[in-house]
């Protein structure tokens, strides 16, 4: 049993890295918004230069990587912040020079933001906006400024914003460029410059958006297996192996891939950590014999992790874990580390190696368990015709898609009762873990959402009206989980099941919204959910 291993499982909370930063922290969101602001004027800038004709592409490339910093950590060192907002100001007043000067050229009257801004040419004027900034969003919880609605749609475009430039930024880093992309996430970002849009206004903005958004996603996946692939089925180690040791987390394949290639020759194993995981199920991944099995004692407590391995970690780009008090062993590459994280500059994982050849390793190899990971795509189109059959057949009346991120435990109560009181007539596919019944088909898929959308994909081209009898559970939250959401909406799925998700991850108010502007609907319980579709 997975449990064996994965024994700290939390299944209200399964999408949060620790439960010390469930807690809402109103400095952060402070950074946060004090960024968006910024961001928000600089693209407005940027569109209305495009629109004077103007080649924008290198601001534009700048601004997705801004979000991206904004997407990894706000736990910055205070010197990264002053850099970074000295950056954006800079960047935002260098734009507005540039357009007031094009419109001049052109004989237009330049449309200025008119809301008054903070002049942030100094350290004492940013960390002052900051402590205002925080003072009011305290007051926030008793005072809502802008009507609920509209607020929750902001929030909305905000993270499918923010989830679109962590894609773009991955692809950039495969070499893959998607200028079209990039110009449809400015625009969105834009939309939030414009307080007068109506609610259906920005519904309509939001949903438009959501195919552009799929599209990042799939060519992020598409690229991934080209780079990697093909996927196939494989048992992953739970283990311990004698000798010096590196913990990898996060999910770019890119960063693991140059790890093990630094440590090839050496006397030191790798192993994987939460997503990075799928890893082992491509075929390029296959040939590094470093890299020994998969390390992960919590699916939601990091810091129990990372304080009983005996070596180094490396934290992978754009990885979103907040670690508050483990410092020194933990490495990564991103531009503005959070504070007590070591930097990787430019590829030289020397110190990394360093520290694992000087750490103290495993003392003793230890195999707890293995978990089968990856899929076969024969199988897959094997059993879509099964299920399309049954359809035709009216041996089946509904596809029910649940789980989404295959867990490592196996203690949800609501996945064992909804499988357990399934009527018969009902398929499952179950992405969280195997169940015994001839309606269940389980998918090995473990954070790889590109096998949910190739059998959504795979099933309605045989049977279009399939669609309207599809309904999916996301039992797991995490930081996409919106952006899914919204591929759901696009792809016309009717019944979208949302669980419950912890504040960190996903606001309970922004749930409210979703349900209320969306029609996504609330995981109450197994029962009265199966009856509800």
């Amino acid at each position: 049993m997975m449990n064996k291993f994965f024994n700290y499982y939390d299944s209200l909370c399964v999408g949060a890295n620790t439960p010390t930063v469930f807690a809402f922290d109103p400095y952060v969101t402070a950074i946060k918004e004090l960024f968006v602001s910024e961001l928000q004027q600089i693209v407005f800038y940027i569109e209305k230069l495009k629109k004077l004709e103007i080649d924008m592409s290198v601001y534009t490339d700048k601004v997705i990587e801004f979000i991206s910093i904004l997407i990894v950590n706000l736990d910055f060192r205070k010197e990264s912040f002053f850099v970074i907002m000295e950056d954006l100001y800079n960047n935002k007043k260098m734009l507005e020079k540039m357009y007031i000067s094009a419109c001049e050229k052109a004989n237009k009257k330049p449309e200025l933001i008119l809301e008054p801004e903070e002049n942030y040419s100094s350290r004492e004027i940013i960390l002052k906006a900051l402590n205002e900034k925080e003072k009011n969003i305290q007051e926030r919880f008793s005072k809502i400024k802008i009507e609920k609605n509209k607020k929750n749609l902001y929030e909305i475009m905000i993270n499918l914003v923010f989830n679109a430039c962590n894609c773009l930024i991955e692809l950039k880093n495969l070499k893959i460029d998607f200028p079209e992309a990039k110009n449809e996430v400015l625009k969105l970002l834009n939309t939030t410059n414009f307080p007068d849009l109506t609610d259906e206004d920005l519904i309509s903005v939001i949903k438009n958006f959501s195919k552009c958004n799929y599209k990042i996603m799939q060519l992020l996946y598409s690229t991934i297996i080209e780079k990697y692939g093909p996927v196939s089925e494989i048992n992953v180690p739970l283990c311990k192996k004698k000798g010096k040791a590196i913990l990898v987390s996060g999910n770019s394949f890119l960063d693991l891939k140059k790890i093990l290639t630094a440590v090839e020759g050496l006397n030191i194993n790798v192993y994987t950590h939460h997503e990075m995981i799928s890893a082992f199920q491509y075929k390029e991944f296959n040939k590094f014999t470093n890299l020994v099995g998969h390390y992960q004692k919590s699916d939601n407590n990091f810091q129990l992790d990372f304080a009983s391995f005996p070596g180094p970690i490396y934290i992978s780009g754009n990885a979103v874990p907040k670690i508050d008090v483990i410092r020194g062993q933990i490495y990564t590459s991103e531009k503005y580390p959070a504070f007590g994280i070591a930097k990787i500059e430019n590829n030289n994982f020397e110190p990394l190696i360093n520290y694992a050849l000087d750490s103290k390793g495993f003392d003793k190899d230890k195999e707890i368990n293995k978990i089968k990971i990856g899929y076969n795509e024969s199988e897959i189109d094997e059993k879509i015709n099964l299920i399309s059959n049954k359809f035709q057949n009216k041996e089946i009346k509904k596809v029910l898609i649940i789980g989404l991120i295959d867990q490592f435990n196996q203690s949800n109560e609501y996945i064992n009762e909804f499988l357990k009181n399934c009527p018969i007539d009902n398929y499952i596919i179950s992405f969280s873990y195997n169940f015994n019944r001839e309606n269940i088909w389980h998918v090995n898929s473990y954070f790889d959402f590109s096998v949910v959308y190739k059998i959504i994909e795979k099933l309605t081209q045989n049977i279009p009206t399939i669609k309207d009898e599809i309904s999916v559970f996301i039992t797991d939250c995490n930081t996409t989980t919106i952006a899914h959401i919204f591929n759901f909406i696009y792809l016309d799925i009717k019944n979208i099941f949302l669980g419950p998700c912890c504040p960190n991850i996903i606001n309970p108010v922004l749930i409210d919204g979703l349900c209320s502007l969306f029609d996504v609907k609330s995981i109450t319980n197994a029962v009265d959910d199966i009856n509800s579709i």
